[in-house]
Order: C-alpha cells, then sequence, then structure tokens
C-alpha cells in the first residue's frame, strides 16, 4: 500500500512539472534563452569578425595607392558592426521596458435603438 502511495505522488509530482514545462510560460521562456544564447553567439562571432578586419585593414594600409584602384570600405564596415553589437546589446539589456501600445478606444458610446 506504502509503494502504490508513492508511486502514485511520484506520478502526480512528474506529472504537475511536465505540465509546468509545457506551458506557454515554460515554452517562452525556454524560446527566450535559445534567443538569448544565439544572439551571444552572434557577439562571438561578430568579434572574431573584427579581428579578420583588423588583418585586412592592415594588408589595404600596406597597398600601393598608386597601383591599387579600389579599397575596401573598413570605416564603414567597422561602423556596421558596431551598430550591430549596440542593438544586441540594447535588445539585452534595454534600458527600460519599452511601453506598451494601449489599444484605441472606440469612443462613441450613444446608443441610438429608436431610430
Amino acid at each position: 500500500m506504502k509503494v502504490r502511495k508513492y508511486i502514485s505522488s511520484l506520478f502526480l509530482l512528474s506529472s504537475a512539472s511536465l505540465i509546468s514545462a509545457l506551458s506557454p510560460s515554460a515554452q517562452a521562456d525556454n524560446i527566450d534563452e535559445i534567443q538569448r544564447r544565439d544572439l551571444a553567439l552572434i557577439q562571438t562571432q561578430i568579434e572574431q569578425i573584427r579581428v579578420v578586419v583588423d588583418r585586412i585593414d592592415a594588408r589595404q594600409q600596406q597597398a600601393d595607392p598608386a597601383t591599387t584602384r579600389v579599397f575596401f570600405d573598413i570605416p564603414r564596415l567597422r561602423g556596421d558592426l558596431q551598430s550591430i553589437t549596440q542593438g544586441i546589446d540594447t535588445y539585452l539589456e534595454p534600458d527600460r521596458l519599452l511601453p506598451r501600445q494601449p489599444r484605441p478606444l472606440d469612443g462613441d458610446y450613444l446608443d441610438d435603438r429608436g431610430q
């Protein structure tokens, strides 16, 4: 009899934890965590890209302007990478929560049933 109660309580506990894990808020938290990891991965990759950009810039500085017609716009690329990084940082750690958009009011409360 004790074994049955133990199994029943264990079943209820595991069912409750499974239901809570499948709830929309738990799923949203999981999605949010996955998204945060992905954005952190992007930031790491941007740091690696910056290293490559530094190498490209160093080689480009050594190029002879008399023989090289086209140069890669390194400052513009660095600016774009900085903008992306700042956008991700702002998204991950906003200064404050964004205000919710209120639902527009109808405003017409007159009910002319007599006409």
